[in-house]
């Protein structure tokens, strides 16, 4: 996917497939084993089911969270192992995107805007920690944005106008790293510079081009 970069100011990454592994399934396969669901019924149930999208905008709490999960698969177990099977998703953080991130910050302005929830921010927190003790998450950032904070997740458009009202930047001068290509899609139409993360170290591939 050929971009034209030289003229961005700023850079707005996902989280989940850009910066933290992802494997969504894990968490769906995790649910059907602590459940009596089978695995294709509970990812269909994860596609249709609006609590999940409810969830990431901050509309529902934790607590309502868990109980429509339990609900949903039958499950009376325990709290612990509900949120362990929802965290499964969630993968390592290479040190090595803290480093690029490091890097770039030197001539660009780099942004978070993730789809997520309060019990997966908990988690990908403790795991950056893992990896960059040292230095905090929010630290290798202008600003972090969250879903369930903002109130829109993506493709929504508010999802990304939030960053550009509140720091009066132009979309033409962004670009938007993105595994989702309905994001993509959606981060386009506003003008943004895009870029497809079709896996998970791809955009450290593309500013190394870049920046050789």
């Amino acid at each position: 996917m050929a971009i034209e970069i030289s003229n961005i100011s700023y850079i707005i990454f996902d989280l989940g497939g850009v910066i933290i592994d992802l494997d969504v399934d894990a968490s769906y396969r995790a649910f059907a084993e602590i459940s009596s669901k089978p695995f294709e019924q509970v990812k269909a149930m994860a596609a249709e089911a609006e609590f999940f999208q409810k969830y990431e905008r901050g509309e529902i709490d934790d607590p309502t969270f868990r109980a429509h999960l339990r609900e949903e698969l039958e499950y009376t177990g325990a709290e612990e192992l509900l949120d362990e099977a929802w965290n499964a998703m969630l993968g390592p953080i290479a040190q090595e995107r803290f480093e690029k991130l490091d890097q770039l910050a030197k001539d660009y302005d780099l942004f978070i805007m993730s789809n997520t929830n309060e019990i997966h921010t908990k988690r990908f927190l403790n795991i950056a920690r893992y990896t960059s003790p040292d230095k905090g998450f929010h630290d290798y950032f202008k600003e972090v944005y969250l879903s369930q904070e903002v109130g829109a997740r993506k493709p929504e458009p508010q999802a990304w106008q939030v960053i550009l009202n509140d720091h009066q930047l132009e979309a033409s001068k962004g670009l938007f790293i993105d595994d989702n290509a309905s994001n993509i899609e959606a981060a386009e139409k506003l003008g943004l510079k895009v870029y497809h993360n079709q896996s998970v170290n791809d955009w450290m591939k593309l500013f190394c081009l870049v920046l050789k």
